[in-house]
């Protein structure tokens, strides 16, 4: 009896928005198209399966096009690579099926290739935030409530399960994370346009990383197997120690990032009906069979995610946190970090743009940064972070401004952050005479919070400052002192705000701490501080009028 099936490539099984604002459902090719009313969106209900599918997507560029570096790449998105696309897809369709062929049979999109047995778990299991077996049984699904989707259309289901293997937390005892490991980030370049949005088809190609060359070899269409894991037997990781599977493996290829298996699953059709996620009529999925000890992935580095070093100098996917995304964070994703305690290094897509500035220049776009992913606690997803970032790109992609941002960002952020611990600070001893238990949370979580939102407007405005201008002489001081000042003006307010508001109620003690508390305070963020140092502003001994070289220019700027 013939099955339900969904072709990945050549059916429409991507919900896009139109640049005149319609919603339609597109193929892949379909999915390139820039004339007119081309796709500039994709249009899932839920933010994972908007990244997940433009991380598929450009799965398949790397898979269509193969670019072995920056030189092929700007072939590509000039459209004068040579490759036929048509053919392409052609040849990889048969890979890319959600049930096999017409019996059920052969490989499955993101599935096991060989079929298990098993009870059928949920279909909406498949999204990272239903509640487990154990928030079920606590009633802790108030936020996210069980049963929100008894079966799911055939799209969601498959993007859902791309959506589960990309990011997969922490599952238990078996159940592996992503290659990433669990809840990584995303950072996905974002192109602009000065005359309307951008066609989706730059998006993918702006996050297009060349793959392809040195050691890896072409990837022969008869190898294929090594990017497709569903192609081969899982590769299983139940032996102590478990075997893991590396970049580095022959067995495999880096492409291999924007298809890994780790969980063990076969979706399960059952009838037709309507997709409560999309509202399409058509065949269901109503759950899935799964196993434990899927693929172990090891030391892979996916080329839209930023990574840091553990102790032990092994690389780490940065993750997502539950609160504000704010320049502090942005410093890691976007410039990098490289102090021996704190190492963090933006994705290979965000590196690669300094490069890539010409070619995009010359299609009048400019780019942003989306950071995304799953804030996770253990096992439980708390929210799905979005958040769209400037990116500071010289105008000319002069290395010594794209230099000059990077420290800046990097001295203004530590700067900052010395202020925001000295506010807490202050407002520990004002309000609690120094005995709080904790400056996590709270008036002090509230005060952090606006202390950078209060500050990021001119952190960005800085850096674009230099962007476009660059930093002449002396202008780098200015920069530093306009800098200082806007955080000291923050801390001060924020002060003001929390605890110097007490004093008309006040008794004679706590008016003397509090006074005292904002003394120190306003003493720290001096033109004299450290951290006026810290950021090069060096001033001559008071009586003394400064010359003109003794406001430093800081280093990198």
């Amino acid at each position: 009896m013939a099955v339900p099936n969904l072709n990945m490539l050549t059916d429409p099984v991507f919900p896009v928005v139109t640049v005149s604002g319609a919603r339609r459902w597109a193929a892949f090719a379909e999915l390139l198209d820039e004339a007119g009313d081309r796709p500039v969106a994709f249009d899932w209900p839920r933010g994972d399966l908007n990244v997940a599918s433009a991380e598929l997507a450009v799965g398949i560029l790397s898979l269509v096009h193969r670019p072995a570096d920056e030189r092929e790449w700007r072939a590509i998105w000039r459209g004068d690579d040579g490759v036929d696309v048509d053919a392409r897809i052609r040849m990889l369709a048969p890979y890319f099926n959600l049930f096999g062929d017409a019996d059920g049979r052969g490989p499955r999109f993101c599935q096991d290739l060989e079929p298990f047995a098993g009870e059928a778990n949920a279909v909406e299991a498949l999204f990272i935030d239903t509640p487990g077996v154990n928030g079920q049984k606590k009633n802790a699904d108030l936020m996210t409530h069980r049963d929100r989707f008894p079966a799911l259309g055939l799209p969601a289901a498959a993007m859902a399960l791309y959506a589960l293997q990309q990011f997969a937390p922490s599952g238990g005892a078996g159940n592996r994370t992503s290659m990433r490991g669990g809840g990584p980030m995303t950072t996905l370049v974002l192109p602009a346009s000065g005359d309307g949005p951008a066609s989706l088809k730059r998006l993918l190609l702006l996050n297009l990383v060349p793959l392809f060359g040195g050691t890896e070899g072409w990837l022969e269409d008869e190898e294929i197997g090594r990017a497709l894991p569903w192609l081969r037997p899982t590769v299983t990781s139940d032996g102590k120690p478990p075997r893991e599977v590396a970049e580095t493996d022959p067995a495999v290829h880096p492409v291999q990032a924007f298809f890994g298996m780790p969980r063990r699953i076969r979706l399960v059709a059952g009838g037709e009906g309507r997709c409560p996620l999309t509202g399409q009529e058509g065949p269901l999925v109503t759950g899935f069979v799964q196993k434990p000890w899927g693929m172990s992935y090891s030391a892979w580095r996916h080329p839209l995610t930023p990574y840091r070093r553990s102790k032990d100098d092994a690389p780490y996917t940065v993750k997502p946190k539950a609160g504000r995304f704010g320049y502090r964070d942005w410093v890691a994703v976007s410039v990098g970090r490289d102090e021996r305690a704190d190492q963090a290094e933006p994705a290979a897509v965000v590196r690669a743009l300094l490069p890539r500035g010409g070619e995009v220049r010359r299609d009048r776009l400019r780019v942003r940064l989306l950071a995304a992913g799953w804030a996770m606690n253990n096992m439980e997803a708390e929210r799905f972070l979005e958040s769209i970032q400037p990116l500071h790109l010289p105008e000319d992609g002069d290395e010594g401004r794209a230099t000059a941002i990077a420290g800046t960002a990097r001295m203004f952020a530590d700067a900052a952050e010395a202020a925001m611990r000295l506010l807490r600070s202050a407002l520990n001893e004002a309000l609690f005479g120094g005995q709080a238990k904790t400056t996590d949370s709270g008036a002090f979580e509230e005060a952090t919070d606006a202390f950078y939102e209060r500050t990021e407007d001119a952190f960005h405005g800085a850096l674009q400052a230099i962007a476009e201008n660059g930093v002449r002489d002396g202008q780098g001081g200015a920069l530093a002192q306009d800098w200082l000042r806007t955080v000291r003006r923050a801390a001060l307010a924020i002060f003001d705000e929390h605890a110097t508001d007490l004093l008309p109620g006040a008794d004679v003690k706590d008016a003397d701490r509090i006074t005292r508390a904002y003394g120190q305070l306003f003493g720290a963020l001096t033109d004299r501080s450290k951290i006026a140092r810290e950021l090069g502003i060096v001033l001559p001994p008071p009586g003394r009028k400064a010359a003109d070289d003794e406001i430093q220019t800081p280093e990198g700027a």
